[in-house]
């Protein structure tokens, strides 16, 4: 008579660091809010927890602000190393058996170190009355010195770029916070003996953040970059991550303001293009709500602008490609860990 083993998959620690980076405002506070309730509602076995007091409350919390209170947290005012341990099922190659290759399922369990941190300190030079390569908030306040962030990314095995297209129509400044940290990430590699034509080792997610603004969603659907998951209950647009990389060039050239048609340049230039991929997300996705089961083309916006300014959430969070990221750096860090 067989019996069915209800074995527990082996698990593969490993201590790997992911970095967050983005301009001011571009969602790096909300993206990390929005990951606990992504890994919630995610069809894979996930699961997620802090390592310490801090991380756990700050995830129960913003989680708390974006679904229940309908509120977007609050912007990031100093450094604020959090720490959260994932696991991930998986699979690893074991020692052949009859001359072929045998995979074993295994839970992948990574210690994430996120420096969530003030987007000014990507900032390159000070933006009134300094000298160039000063930073933005001068030397004399120590909670203004970008080099913890600096170093922070630099010693870091996955980055998670956030880019956020509506603050790019109005400030155009996305050239200017990702150059002034390219740099200085550089210097601190190749300034100590590395190779000239080498690349930087981190795997970059690149995340283009907001689809569900209108603005950004419009571009997507005249663009012919929108489509539907069959598989999705709700039919939730999506733009497929074959086509992210064209789509954020097109956003990138539309800037008008600054210089974003030459942040995918860079990203070229400065990473391996294997350790390159580029997802669309939302932090909260599309409005569901009034008796309706899925996305309505014609009320689809879920953060309306209120009379002072801030923005209220409509209905449920369901984000999109929020924690699809972490998903694909941690599967590219474990091939490492392999090689």
């Amino acid at each position: 008579m067989a019996t069915i083993s209800n074995a527990v998959p082996p698990t593969a620690r490993t201590l790997k660091r992911i970095g967050v980076w983005g301009a001011p405002e571009s969602g790096k506070t909300t993206f990390l809010a929005a990951l606990n309730v992504a890994v919630a509602r995610s069809s894979t076995d996930l699961l997620i927890y802090g390592t310490d007091d801090e991380a756990t409350e700050f995830l129960a919390e913003n989680t708390a602000m974006l679904t229940s209170q309908r509120r977007f947290p609050a912007a990031t005012e100093t450094n604020r190393p959090l720490s959260w341990t994932m696991h991930i099922p998986s699979q690893r190659p074991v020692a052949k058996r009859f001359g072929r290759q045998a995979i074993e399922p295994v839970n992948l369990q990574f210690n994430i170190d996120l420096l969530d941190a003030p987007g000014r300190h990507m900032a390159s030079v000070r933006l009134a009355g300094g000298r160039a390569g000063e930073e933005l908030f001068g030397d004399d306040d120590p909670a203004s010195e970008p080099e913890e962030v600096i170093e922070h990314l630099a010693g870091c095995d996955g980055i998670v770029f956030l880019f956020d297209p509506i603050r790019e129509q109005t400030e155009g400044d996305a050239y200017e916070y990702f150059q002034g940290t390219l740099l200085r990430m550089a210097q601190r590699r190749f300034g100590q003996g590395g190779a000239p034509t080498a690349k930087l080792p981190q795997h970059l997610a690149v995340c283009v953040t907001k689809l569900d603004a209108p603005a950004v969603y419009r571009r997507a659907k005249l663009g012919g970059y929108r489509t539907f998951d069959e598989n999705d209950p709700y039919l939730f647009p999506r733009v497929h991550d074959d086509s992210a990389a064209h789509f954020f060039a097109e956003l990138c050239r539309a800037s008008d303001l600054g210089n974003a048609d030459l942040v995918p340049k860079a990203i070229s230039h400065y990473f391996r293009p294997e350790r390159v991929k580029y997802f669309i997300t939302s932090a909260i996705g599309f409005y569901v709500g009034g008796g309706a089961s899925r996305f309505r083309e014609h009320d689809y916006q879920n953060a309306v602008r209120e009379s002072d300014g801030s923005y209220h959430i409509r209905g449920p969070i369901h984000p999109i490609n929020v924690v699809e990221p972490l998903l694909w750096l941690a599967k590219c860090l474990a091939m490492d860990q392999r090689a």
